[in-house]
């Protein structure tokens, strides 16, 4: 069945627009308009002012005293959450963001056909709206896609005092490994979310949201059918949505004092050959929704599988750009004849957890064609002295 082009919210004159990459105002993403009544359900409603102070609270950002977690924000727990993240960012910032920050706005202009605001693709992402936000701070889109699960909306006004300790104490560790090396480790965070009274990837993508300076405007759980319709569900009903169906979460959100709202959806799906045969709206509502670029970072080469050769083509099809660390599409499958690639930093052989993932052709292109510096380190190999990035532009042929 065709996948519908009220999809999220959106318009059809809106997918049109963005299917021929012409300019279009920044939109939120919302999801109001369904197929029919078996898909509506009832939401759970959270104010802005909520969103954002919960949000900011989970950051470690002092709140207002109008807030109505200031309680909160005085207490001891929180406080010594504030002190950790606080340094943590502060850190993060110095050796690493302010950094990808200079670099994309040096490196990441568009290409003239290509919306400046251009929807971003971030596949094997988990909850990482951190460096998705940091090299594309302008995308009105962010559609993220992870094995983690969506969990739910923290509901901090409820917790106790040990429960609110605990849960931040997991909260960090579990955001320890990308403020630190730029990587999720995948099955800690999993063993995390199931201990965690704080459920799922909501409560990492809202910390990242106050992280990067957005307020959250709105927060809405839904799942697509495989016919690409998409139904709402309340967050306490999502755990329960499983393959062939795809559970998910959007958020709203909106700088200070920007009249722009940015849209940020993660998908929990299985995007290997075998996952994607049981979900091809998946497939579909990529293809439907479009992008102006793919970013490939720490995915556990799992693009150099036989067996991911779907959403690998999927990434070669769609995107009119693709910046990956080598962890992503294999240099041999950008033929020179279609895309333009540039290098930075240095590349050397991956770590030996990947040893057999090693690309002597990618080793002689940064050879012949040579390599930019980069000022950071990225990925696996997150020393500055030995990362590279790898960014690609499809050439267009009149």
């Amino acid at each position: 069945m065709k996948l519908l082009l009220a999809l999220l919210g959106l318009s059809s004159a809106l997918f049109a627009a963005e299917s021929s990459k012409a300019p279009t105002a920044v939109q939120g993403v919302t999801v109001p308009a369904l197929v029919n009544a078996a898909c509506i359900a009832p939401e759970q409603k959270f104010s802005k002012a909520i969103l954002t102070d919960s949000a900011q609270l989970l950051a470690g950002i002092a709140l207002p005293e109008t807030s109505e977690l200031a309680s909160m924000s005085a207490s001891a727990p929180v406080k010594l959450h504030q002190q950790n993240f606080q340094a943590a960012f502060k850190k993060l910032d110095e050796r690493q963001l302010d950094r990808v920050k200079a670099f994309s706005a040096a490196e990441l202009a568009a290409p003239a056909e290509t919306p400046a605001d251009a929807p971003l693709f971030y596949p094997f992402s988990g909850p990482d709206l951190l460096y998705a936000e940091a090299f594309f701070p302008n995308a009105r889109r962010y559609l993220l896609t992870g094995l983690e699960p969506v969990g739910e909306m923290p509901e901090l006004a409820s917790y106790q005092n040990l429960e609110l300790s605990d849960s931040l104490a997991e909260l960090r560790k579990s955001l320890h490994a990308i403020l630190n090396f730029s990587f999720f480790k995948t099955n800690d965070m999993r063993v995390d979310f199931r201990r965690s009274k704080l459920k799922g990837v909501v409560p990492v993508l809202l910390t990242f949201a106050a992280k990067a300076g957005f307020e959250v405007n709105n927060i809405h759980f839904f799942y697509v059918n495989t016919d690409g319709s998409v139904c709402t569900t309340d967050a306490s009903a999502i755990v329960n949505v499983k393959a062939p169906q795809i559970p998910g979460v959007e958020l709203t959100l909106q700088r200070p004092g920007s009249t722009a709202s940015q849209a940020l959806i993660y998908l929990s799906s299985d995007i290997g050959d075998t996952g994607l045969a049981k979900t091809p709206q998946y497939t579909a509502l990529v293809q439907k929704l479009g992008h102006g670029a793919t970013f490939l970072k720490s995915a556990s080469f799992l693009l150099h599988k036989p067996y991911f050769s779907k959403v690998r083509q999927l990434i070669l099809d769609t995107s009119p750009r693709v910046l990956q660390d080598d962890s992503g599409v294999p240099y041999a499958q950008f033929p020179t004849a279609s895309w333009q690639p540039v290098f930075y930093g240095t590349y050397v052989k991956p770590i030996p957890l990947f040893a057999n993932h090693h690309q002597p052709k990618l080793i002689e292109a940064f050879k012949t064609l040579g390599s930019k510096p980069l000022e950071f380190g990225i990925g696996y190999r997150y020393s500055k002295r030995d990362s590279s990035l790898l960014l690609f532009d499809k050439i267009i042929t009149p």
